[in-house]
């Protein structure tokens, strides 16, 4: 008997603790005029989202070569971005931005027209499709690697629109490597455009 009840005591804490976050997902398709194409977004949501309620969003950037899921399948603990939403009562926002996109609008390539996609177009989709606070004090930007590159160069950039930024592991010095990452491709070559 006693060895039934540690049994369900043990189970119901599993359900618990797997329970205790449970932010919901959305998987949208967005549109980037800018681009002429549909680009895929994960929304997290909090746990108990309501329409009657506004929230902060954090966008939140993947890094070279990853795409819109990485935050939430490539993380060692795949809840953590559900917990921080979760814990926080934030919306999540995590946009695909390319394999290399660097988050620019590209002078060489107009194919890529990141900026404009993370800062007006996608920003004005979830605005008008979730229920936000709509002005920088209830926006911030952050992102790993490219993604921390994109945090800053974005935040600083678009102070009207992200009233914080951060960078996490960020490629914020990129002149060191003007031929990896398809930086030539998204900048011109360095020999020819230093400036940029």
């Amino acid at each position: 008997m006693k060895t039934k009840q540690y049994f369900f005591t043990f189970l119901a804490l599993i359900i618990f603790a797997n329970g205790a976050y449970s932010a919901n997902v959305d998987t949208v398709l967005t549109r980037s005029n800018a681009m002429k194409k549909d680009i895929k977004a994960a929304i997290v949501k909090p746990n108990g989202y309501s329409s009657e309620k506004k929230y902060p969003v954090l966008y939140l950037l993947h890094g070279a070569g990853g795409k819109f899921s990485d935050w939430l399948n490539a993380t060692p603990d795949k809840g953590a971005v559900k917990q921080l939403s979760d814990r926080h009562n934030i919306i999540v926002v995590c946009p695909d931005g390319g394999v290399t996109s660097w988050y620019f609008d590209s002078p060489q390539d107009p194919t890529y027209r990141y900026e404009t996609y993370v800062v007006t177009e996608l920003v004005s989709y979830i605005d008008s499709h979730y229920s936000t606070i709509k002005d920088r004090t209830g926006r911030a930007i952050t992102g790993l690697s490219m993604g921390g590159h994109g945090g800053l160069y974005l935040g600083f950039r678009h102070q009207d629109i992200y009233g914080a930024c951060g960078s996490m592991s960020g490629g914020v010095d990129i002149r060191p490597f003007p031929e990896n990452w398809d930086l030539a491709k998204r900048l011109g070559k360095y020999s020819e455009y230093p400036e940029r």
